[in-house]
């Protein structure tokens, strides 16, 4: 009987080594394919599937967490039941909406201004109708290219716009510097106007599906003296589990439309400006 005994330590063991082999996006994977399986993991499941430290685990977990779709939980992750998805940012379009809205945010920035301009498809629409002589903060690799584009003959040599990109780690799904390292260099900056991409609006506030996305908007909204937010209407009425903030830190939003009367109650309790594209503007 003590065969059987040994074989299976044996096969536990092998097991172990091969789990413990696995890079860290290969357990990311391995991961989210057990997480939609069974709806819930937790760090003792992780612990035992990959032979892994209960620290790892947790890092695992931050990890899984900045994926659309995967809700953090005590001691574990679930898949989140608000707001089913996100969409990945190269699956996003630029529509004549978010243009008319980048185009309208950016009438907003004045001559010498100290700009930061969050990640998002509409900021980037914005980010190529800046013209005045101003400096620009950025965590967005698209509001980098379209702001140095041309450079030589357009808008950033004859206008003097300076570019200040945000280091740390890129995350491809938002296409965007996050994590602790860019959060500390925007502390060493001071910003008249942030201009921050929504993800969903609701009569909480605003919200995302990224923990890593959330402490950023956060840290840009701390150091900023107005924060405006650039939203279409399609953001209206939709909720995220990662609250990025109140209405209390927004002092202006602008939109394609006007939002429904329960997002539109409290822009007006907390005296938010919300601007919106006219005709004139649109095709």
């Amino acid at each position: 009987m003590s065969l059987p005994i040994t074989m299976t330590q044996n096969a536990m063991t092998q097991q172990a080594m091969t789990q413990q082999a696995m890079t860290q996006d290969e357990r990311l994977l391995a991961m989210q394919t057990l997480l939609n399986q069974k709806g819930k993991i937790t760090l003792n499941d992780l612990c035992e599937q990959f032979a892994i430290s209960r620290d790892s685990a947790r890092r695992d977990l931050v990890k899984l967490a900045q994926q659309p779709g995967i809700q953090r939980i005590r001691g574990g992750a679930i898949i989140s039941p608000v707001t089913p998805y996100a969409i990945a940012y190269q699956q996003k379009t630029i529509s004549q909406a978010k243009v008319d809205i980048g185009q309208l945010a950016a009438s907003l920035v004045e001559a010498n201004d100290y700009v930061l301009l969050d990640t998002g498809t509409t900021l980037t629409a914005m980010a190529t109708y800046l013209r005045a002589p101003l400096t620009v903060v950025t965590n967005s690799v698209d509001c980098l290219s379209t702001l140095t584009r041309g450079a030589d003959s357009i808008h950033n040599a004859e206008q003097k716009i300076g570019v200040h990109i945000l280091g740390g780690e890129f995350d491809v799904f938002h296409r965007a510097i996050l994590g602790s390292n860019a959060i500390k260099q925007l502390e060493s900056y001071r910003i008249n106007k942030a201009f921050i991409g929504v993800c969903a609006l609701s009569e909480h506030g605003v919200s995302t599906s990224s923990e890593a996305e959330a402490s950023m908007k956060q840290a840009m909204i701390a150091q900023a003296e107005t924060t405006i937010l650039v939203c279409d209407s399609s953001k209206f009425g939709q909720q995220h589990f990662f609250q990025v903030c109140s209405f209390e830190h927004v002092d202006v939003i602008v939109s394609d439309q006007a939002p429904p009367a329960n997002i539109a109650s409290q822009l007006a309790k907390h005296d938010i400006d919300i601007i919106l594209t006219t005709p004139s503007t649109k095709s």
